[in-house]
């Protein structure tokens, strides 16, 4: 390379210097700068689309006092379900409150007698509906089964 770099005149090392500078400055800027460009473009979008669907968002549960209500109904569903079990001795993996104010639970072992007793304690003091329910015999223990139970409130579908 030095033997190539003596045979070149001073204008000829001048223009491969220039040429060397600017492919340099065109790899900086095809390689870091547009790529960096087109992120912070791409983070300017997603940002402008989370405010808009935020504002939509708002502006629909402000607009609804009917969800609040939903929601405060399938909370006090919740908490009958959580009080009722544990008077009636049934033992609950999970309960929880769906976006349709519905509230999905798991029983554990039960005694059939004692799940049913409870679930009709729950719907004639609470209203609640058993609208799904998944209830099987556990295969070690026959007398006792599991059940899968979705709830409504009186008024829900």
């Amino acid at each position: 390379m030095s033997e190539f770099w003596r045979n070149l005149s001073e204008r000829e090392r001048i223009l491969v210097k220039v040429a060397a500078a600017l492919g340099a400055l065109l790899a900086v800027s095809q390689l870091i700068l547009a790529p960096l460009s087109a992120w912070r473009a791409d983070q300017k979008r997603d940002l402008a689309q989370a405010e808009s669907l935020y504002t939509l968002v708002t502006q629909a549960a402000a607009a609804s006092p009917a969800g609040a209500f939903a929601q405060s109904d399938a909370s006090s569903l919740r908490a009958a379900v959580l009080q009722t079990a544990a008077e009636a001795g049934v033992q609950l993996n999970y309960v929880n409150v769906r976006a349709d104010g519905a509230v999905e639970t798991s029983a554990v072992l039960a005694d059939p007698d004692t799940l049913f007793s409870w679930l009709d304690a729950l719907r004639r003091d609470h209203g609640a509906r058993v609208i799904n329910a998944d209830i099987a015999r556990e295969p070690a223990q026959p007398s006792r089964v599991r059940a899968q139970l979705t709830l409504s409130g009186g008024g829900a579908g």
